[in-house]
C-alpha cells in the first residue's frame, strides 16, 4: 500500500487518493491557467481541501481557505472582499462548480502565488493578509530546522487546517519532515483522546480551550505526550495544570504577516516564547523591566513587521511576551500588564476565568477593570481586599464584576478592546437612564 500523505480522522489518504480527488480539474477552464487567480475554497470535506491545496500550491495559484462551517453568504462575501476570482463552496470537490465572482479573472499577486488569510480581528476589523508561497516555504524550512524536537513526533492536528497554525505548522511542516499528520475534524473529546492513544508519540496542535478540556477528561494516571500551544500565553495556574498532564509542553508565537516567529520547546513560565526562527531577525526589549515592541524582519525580503506586542529577550536569548501594546494599562504613568493581574485572581478559589482590561480615568489616565467567571457567587468587595495583599496598588482593579461568561471572538480569543468599549457603552446608558 502507498504510504499516506495525511490522515483525516481514521482515514489515510495517499498521493493516489489525492490525485483521484483532483482528477479532471486540469481540464476545467478555471484551472488551466491558475497563475494570478485567487481561489476561495470552502469545502466541508477536509481531505478534499487538503488535496486541492497540495495540488494548487505548486501551480502558483493563490488560495483563500475558508472555515468549512462558514455559511454560503458569508463565504461569498469573504471571497469578494479579498478580491478572489472564484469561489469553490460545497461538500466535496467533484460536486462543486467554481463560481465566478464579479467578473474578476486576474488579480495582482506575488510570483508563485499566495496564501490569503484574514487577521484575527482582536484589535479591530480583520484585514486581508497575503503571503507568497515562497515565503511560506522559507518559514517551513526554518520551522523544521529549528524545531528539531518534532522530528520523531507525529502531529495530531485538532484545529482548523484552513488557518495557518493548523495548515502550515501542523500539516505542511509534517509533510516537510516526511511525516503523515493526523488531522482530526471530529472534535468530540473522547474521539480525540482515542486518536492520541493510537499515536503514542504525538504532538498535539489544538486551541488552549480544547487542550484544557482534554486534560480534564483524561484519566488521572494518563498523560499526553507533547502539546503545542499557540496564541496568547496561558495564565500561570492553567499553565501549571497543563504541565502536570503532559510530558512536554511547547509554545509557538507568530503573527499573520510573518507566520511562526519563535518556538519554545519547553514552556516553564507564562509568556516564554523561545528562540526566534533563523529566517527572521527579531527585536524586543532588553529585559523584563525594559520591554519594547516586538519588531520582526524577514531576512530574505527585508519586510519589517510591527507586531504590536510588548516583549523582551532574557539572558539566554529567549523571547518573552508581556502584553499587546494596545492592552497595556497606563495607571498614572505606570504600566500594568493584564496577564499579571489575571494570574493573581485565577488563584482565588472557584474563579475559572478572569480578564483584565482598561477604562479611561480623569485622574490616573487609565484604570484597571476586571471581569471574572466563578463556580459560585463571590463578594467582590472581599475579593478586592484579598487582591490588595497580592497586587501593587496601581494593579488593583477599581471595578470588579462577576459575569456568567466572557464573550469571545469567533477564533476563541478575548478582545479586551471590546470589553472596554462595552463597559463604556454600559456606563453611558446608565448615565442617560
Amino acid at each position: 500500500m502507498t504510504a499516506p500523505l495525511f490522515y483525516v480522522d481514521n482515514t489515510p489518504y495517499s498521493q493516489a487518493d489525492c490525485d483521484h480527488i483532483v482528477r479532471g480539474l486540469a481540464e476545467r477552464p478555471e484551472f488551466q491557467s491558475p497563475v494570478g487567480c485567487r481561489f476561495a475554497v470552502c469545502l466541508q470535506d477536509t481531505a478534499h481541501w487538503l488535496a486541492l491545496c497540495l495540488w494548487l500550491k505548486p501551480l502558483g495559484a493563490s488560495v483563500l481557505p475558508i472555515h468549512p462551517g462558514t455559511p454560503y453568504p458569508a463565504a461569498k462575501a469573504l471571497a469578494e472582499d479579498t478580491g478572489c476570482s472564484y469561489l469553490l463552496f460545497g461538500e466535496q470537490l467533484q460536486e462543486v462548480t467554481p463560481e465566478t465572482l464579479g467578473g474578476v479573472t486576474r488579480t495582482a499577486s506575488a510570483e508563485g502565488g499566495e496564501l490569503i488569510q484574514l487577521s484575527s480581528g482582536t484589535t479591530g476589523k480583520a484585514k486581508t493578509i497575503t503571503r507568497p508561497w515562497r515565503d511560506i516555504d522559507r518559514e517551513l524550512a526554518a520551522y523544521v530546522a529549528h524545531f528539531t524536537e518534532a522530528r520523531a513526533l507525529t502531529p495530531v492536528v485538532a484545529c482548523p487546517v484552513t488557518h495557518s497554525y493548523g495548515l502550515i505548522c501542523g500539516v505542511l511542516a509534517a509533510r516537510e519532515r516526511g511525516i503523515a499528520p493526523h488531522v482530526v475534524t471530529n472534535l468530540n473529546p473522547r474521539f480525540i483522546i482515542a486518536r492520541l492513544r493510537a499515536v503514542p508519540e504525538h504532538l498535539l496542535y489544538a486551541s488552549p480551550t480544547l487542550i484544557s478540556l482534554l486534560m480534564r477528561m483524561l484519566p488521572e494516571q494518563e498523560m499526553l505526550h507533547a502539546v503545542m500551544l499557540s496564541g496568547a500565553p496561558l495564565p500561570a495556574p492553567v499553565l501549571t495544570q497543563l504541565r502536570d498532564r503532559c510530558l512536554r509542553l511547547r509554545q509557538q508565537y507568530g503573527c499573520s504577516e510573518a507566520g511562526c516567529v519563535a518556538v519554545s520547546a519547553d514552556v516553564t513560565e507564562p509568556g516564554l516564547l523561545g528562540h526566534p526562527l533563523p529566517h527572521l531577525s527579531v527585536q524586543a526589549g532588553a529585559s523584563a523591566g525594559q520591554p519594547d515592541e516586538i519588531l520582526i524582519t524577514v531576512k530574505a525580503t527585508g519586510q519589517r513587521i510591527h507586531s504590536k506586542d510588548l516583549g523582551y529577550f532574557d539572558h539566554r536569548g529567549q523571547l518573552h511576551f508581556l502584553a499587546r501594546t494596545d492592552d497595556t494599562i497606563n495607571v498614572a504613568g505606570i504600566n500594568v500588564y493584564p496577564g499579571a493581574v489575571e494570574d493573581v485572581f485565577l488563584g482565588y478559589p472557584g474563579i475559572r476565568e478572569a480578564v483584565a482590561f482598561k477604562q479611561p480615568d480623569a485622574f490616573a489616565g487609565e484604570r484597571v477593570c476586571l471581569r471574572f467567571v466563578a463556580d459560585s457567587d463571590i463578594d467582590t468587595d472581599q475579593l478586592r481586599q484579598w487582591s490588595r495583599d497580592r497586587l501593587s496598588p496601581h494593579q488593583v482593579p477599581s471595578l470588579i464584576e462577576q459575569v456568567e461568561s466572557i464573550s469571545r471572538l469567533p477564533n476563541g480569543k478575548v478582545s479586551r478592546r471590546l470589553l472596554s468599549e462595552s463597559l463604556a457603552d454600559k456606563g453611558q446608558r446608565e448615565v442617560l437612564a
